[in-house]
């Protein structure tokens, strides 16, 4: 038995990794005795990619064992030389199925992205716009009332000027900062420059998409804009995929068939995928610009790459250069001293605007407090919250500690209890639009799918609870059950991430129901729902782009499960608004705020971030 047969038998590496080593192996036949190591060394590149990492750092693993230890990689100079002598690996200028790029090896399409994305960002930074200048100082001061007295800057009035004056910007901060405030304001800005700029709106998923649409009414409505603006103002957001075309292989627009837009805002920026970003900027005109919107913070994306987080240092601190400082003190007025100003931050910094201030959240709010915390790590001081929860000494808060006996496994019955009698209130609805808006408001939030605490168990469980309440009829009879959809359906407008409600109507058929951004509801026969799940709980990953007043946030009893994390505890807390329940055991809620999602990248580096500082 080979030692890629072992691997594979021990399950140290999963059958697409096993097939593709298989295949590099058969395409390199002559490359003596290091096929087995460049067999070996393309498995463990299908492996990192698989578990979000771009490319694979050589450089870690050198002489170091591999899996079940047994097989010990090689030196590093040793390693890449090897890899080069195959045929199959190549370096930077030429073509392979495998890059080396230093010590990272990619496969071919991720560093063509990678490059890509790097390429398009650098000309952006490099390029300059024709501003009006005292239009936009007269904008942001409209916009932007400034305080008397102020202690520090409007954060929003500087991102909203950074936005504007930049072909290339992102605008990052947590919940409640104020993103689509700030977007809404930076497009009334952008549009009294240049009242023909073609402006277009996307988001990674369907469900981000709408709710940019609704939040962005919402601001615009609260803003007094000149009427000139505000009937130019986009209306209508689209998944990126749709925008850019998509089709069976590849995309309608690309380099060669480029979207006829001046300026793309995208938000929840932090779910775009290497490949996908790539994409997208390839498919843009070179003079158009670009503004990403998200969450540093946040979980990465679900495929390959973290790239918001690569752009904007991984919370690494933020500041202008002298000049960046100087060009934003006299389109706002805020003196230099105010503003955060370093001489040693890459170029990309003075294209990221940190929104630093939260509305949302008072401050004496648990849920602020503890995403706070978890976002700096502060472990103990976050378990000194959740105890105080208990307590009651914090009202929008509490810690459900989860069983620690060994052999008690699932959701606590007080957890269980709450959530059900939360669902039951939208399935006595009178009416689908009231079961939707009810529904809406609340949310199990689940860190794994499998497993007793994982979404697939703990739907079960609320789906049985239901029904011996007799609140929730057989499987067959479906009325009242949340779906969701996990593929796009262009045809039917249905995108993955959508949530709906399946519901009878006045003549019995069943159908799926779901709320639309005009307040209207859409039915679709149930019977022609695309691919979809039950959605009483969720993923956290499935959660980003959404926001509930209730949410119970449930971790998984194994403190070592590979998928718990910094990022992962602050999305979960992040989506309540209201009250948040967390079920957790100490030890998996200290791992997870411990430890940080790594994913192997050489983006940031190549942007110029202090390698030492990223993950």
């Amino acid at each position: 038995m080979t030692v890629l047969d072992r691997w594979l038998a021990e399950g140290s590496i999963s059958e697409l990794s096993f097939h593709f080593a298989s295949f590099i192996g058969r395409q390199c036949a002559s490359a003596g005795a290091d096929r087995d190591l460049l067999m070996l060394t393309a498995a463990l590149v299908s492996e990192s990619n698989q578990r979000g990492d771009v490319c694979l750092d050589l450089a870690m693993l050198a002489q170091h064992p591999l899996y079940t230890g047994d097989t010990q990689a090689p030196a590093l100079s040793d390693w890449r030389d090897r890899l080069l002598a195959t045929g199959c690996v190549a370096e930077e200028g030429d073509m392979a199925p495998l890059l080396l790029s230093g010590d990272r090896l990619y496969l071919y399409r991720y560093w063509q992205a990678e490059t890509g994305i790097l390429a398009a960002i650098n000309q952006r930074l490099q390029g300059s716009l024709a501003l009006d200048v005292p239009a936009l100082q007269a904008a942001l001061h409209r916009l932007f009332p400034q305080k008397s007295q102020a202690t520090e800057p409007d954060w929003q009035m500087l991102a909203c000027a950074l936005a504007v004056s930049r072909p290339f910007a992102v605008i990052s901060g947590g919940p409640g900062t104020g993103k689509t405030t700030t977007v809404v304001k930076v497009l009334a800005a952008l549009l009294e420059q240049n009242p023909e700029l073609r402006l277009r709106l996307a988001a990674p998923t369907g469900k981000a998409a709408a709710r940019m649409v609704e939040s962005i009414r919402s601001a615009r409505q609260a803003l007094a804009l000149p009427p000139s603006v505000s009937a130019r103002m986009p209306d209508d957001a689209q998944t990126l995929h749709r925008l850019l075309g998509s089709r069976r292989r590849g995309f309608r627009h690309h380099r060669d068939n480029v979207l006829p837009v001046d300026c793309l805002v995208i938000d929840e920026a932090s779910m775009i995928d290497v490949t996908l970003m790539h994409a997208v900027l390839d498919a843009l005109p070179p003079q158009a610009r670009v503004i990403l919107i998200g969450d540093r913070d946040q979980l990465a994306s679900v495929e390959a790459g973290n790239v918001l987080g690569d752009i904007t240092g991984h919370g690494q601190p933020l500041s202008y250069s002298p000049s960046m400082a100087q060009q934003l003190s006299e389109l706002t007025g805020y003196p230099v001293e105010m503003l955060p100003t370093s001489d040693s931050l890459p170029p990309v910094a003075d294209a990221v605007a940190l929104l630093r201030t939260s509305y949302r959240f008072a401050a004496d709010s648990g849920i602020g407090r503890l995403a706070r915390l978890v976002n700096e790590g502060a472990a103990g001081q976050a378990l000194s919250l959740l105890r105080q929860s208990r307590e009651g000494r914090v009202s929008d808060l509490l810690w459900l500690v989860a069983d620690q006996v060994a052999g008690r496994t699932g959701l606590e019955s007080a957890a269980l209890d709450w959530a059900v009698e939360r669902y039951q209130h939208y399935l006595l609805s009178s009416n689908v639009e009231e079961a939707l808006q009810r529904f809406a408001g609340m949310r199990i939030l689940c860190a794994v799918h499998d497993g007793p605490l994982g979404d697939h168990a703990l739907n079960l469980s609320v789906a049985q609870r239901l029904r011996g309440g007799g609140l929730l009829g057989p499987e067959e009879d479906a009325h009242g059950k949340p779906v969701m959809i996990t593929v796009n359906d262009y045809e039917l407008d249905l995108y993955n991430g959508d949530i709906g409600l399946l519901w009878r109507d006045g003549d019995g058929a069943l159908e799926a129901c779901f709320a639309q951004v005009d307040g209207q509801v859409r039915r679709i026969p149930a019977i022609s729902l695309p691919e979809h799940v039950t959605a009483w709980a969720l993923t956290v990953h499935k959660s980003q782009g959404s926001e509930f007043d209730d949410v119970l946030l449930v971790l998984p009893e194994d403190a070592n499960s590979p998928l718990l994390s910094r990022e992962l505890l602050y999305t979960g807390i992040t989506r309540a608004r209201r009250h948040l329940r967390l079920h957790a055991r100490e030890d998996a809620f200290e791992a997870a705020c411990c430890r940080t999602v790594e994913r192997s990248s050489g983006l940031g580096i190549r942007l110029g971030w202090n390698p030492s500082l990223l993950p």
